[in-house]
């Protein structure tokens, strides 16, 4: 009853540990994002609450992206926790041998394993291409955002507009219009609405525009009206892959034997599987003793040799798409290494068993 709660506690201490460093990793992430994303509003007009709704649903997203550093950093913060308080003695003391801690800690990443699928496959994909239809659905206040004075303002694909005064109720001064072949000047206009749509009404301007022959061209005009409605937007409103369903992925790579189609699939299929990995690596930390070997250096050895794998396996990934052979060995290798890790953990148990 009592080892049962020991392993019951420590459960309890690992699970809280990642949910706060996967909360803390995630926020900062996100609040960057948020920081970074702010020229929705003030470049495209976008509504804070459409805004808000749309960065929410970036936090699965972010969840998926540091799942698996989460759970390597609140593992070592529990082994070193659990070796400095010598909490570990109570362990053996209660008769808990180390092969049933490191049982655990992997029983324990083999359910983080299956949260990280579940992310990765369902969760972030789903949220990213809802937050994406967010966008695209949205109401852009885009005059607005297009009128703002003394600035190059570019919400609109292959237009940019510079308006120098604008009293705020519609009346401009000094327009600078820049189109992909055409640069439109005028002294004065405002924003008039005609039929549920918006336009630039030009006052006393010139038109220069550059002809097929390639030569400019200039026309003064008295009153015009500019069209917004013929430009797109410059945000991507169609899902990217990394937001797009995982059976419709297999079949669009199927179809078109897209590389970066390829490389989705094996990062949501293959990045989960490294947690259990990660999981052995740091059970190296529980050998040993104080008299014996030197913990400290045993911990940072071993989260180095952890954090390269990852780095190594990323780039594995990246070559996966371009080669079948890096397929084999994104997938062999941590199968090899894990099967080496755990013949090494069982040598270096039986060893001290020997020696006790």
């Amino acid at each position: 009853m009592f080892k049962n709660k020991l392993k019951n506690y420590l459960t309890l201490e690992i699970v809280k540990s990642y949910l706060f460093v996967l909360a803390t990793l995630t926020l900062l992430i996100w609040v960057t994002q948020a920081a970074r994303l702010l020229y929705l509003i003030t470049d495209t007009g976008l509504s804070i609450a459409t805004f808000a709704e749309y960065i929410f649903l970036l936090i699965p997203k972010t969840i998926s992206q540091v799942m698996i550093i989460s759970f390597l950093i609140s593992l070592f913060i529990n082994i070193i926790k659990l070796q400095n308080n010598k909490e570990l003695e109570i362990y053996w003391l209660a008769g808990i041998s180390k092969n049933e801690i490191i049982s655990l800690i992997f029983t324990i990443s083999l359910f983080f394993t299956f949260l990280a699928f579940v992310f990765y496959i369902f969760i972030a994909p789903a949220s990213g291409n809802k937050s994406r239809n967010v966008i695209a659905n949205a109401e852009f206040s885009l005059v607005n955002a297009l009128v703002k004075k003394n600035n190059f303002n570019s919400p609109l694909k292959d237009l940019t507009i510079f308006v120098n005064k604008n009293d705020n109720q519609g009346n401009l001064e000094k327009i600078y219009i820049f189109e992909k072949n055409k640069t439109i000047i005028s002294k004065k206009g405002r924003v008039l609405n005609i039929n549920e749509k918006n336009y630039l009404e030009l006052l006393d301007g010139i038109i220069h525009e550059k002809n097929d022959g390639n030569n400019i061209v200039s026309v003064k005009f008295e009153k015009t009206l500019f069209d917004f409605t013929k430009y797109q937007n410059n945000i991507i409103t169609t899902p990217k892959l990394g937001e797009t369903n995982f059976s419709m992925l297999i079949e669009g790579y199927n179809k078109s034997k897209n590389k970066n189609a390829l490389y989705e699939i094996h990062k949501r299929i293959f990045k989960p599987l490294l947690i259990p990995l990660i999981a052995l690596l740091c059970c190296f930390t529980l050998y040993g003793n104080n008299e014996k070997i030197n913990l400290n250096k045993i911990k940072i050895f071993i989260f180095i040799i952890s954090t390269l794998i990852i780095i190594l396996m990323e780039v594995l990934l990246n070559l996966s798409s371009i080669n079948i052979i890096f397929q084999y060995i994104l997938y062999g290798f941590p199968i090899l290494f894990g099967i080496l890790i755990f013949t090494l953990l069982n040598k270096f148990l039986q060893s001290e068993t020997r020696s006790a």
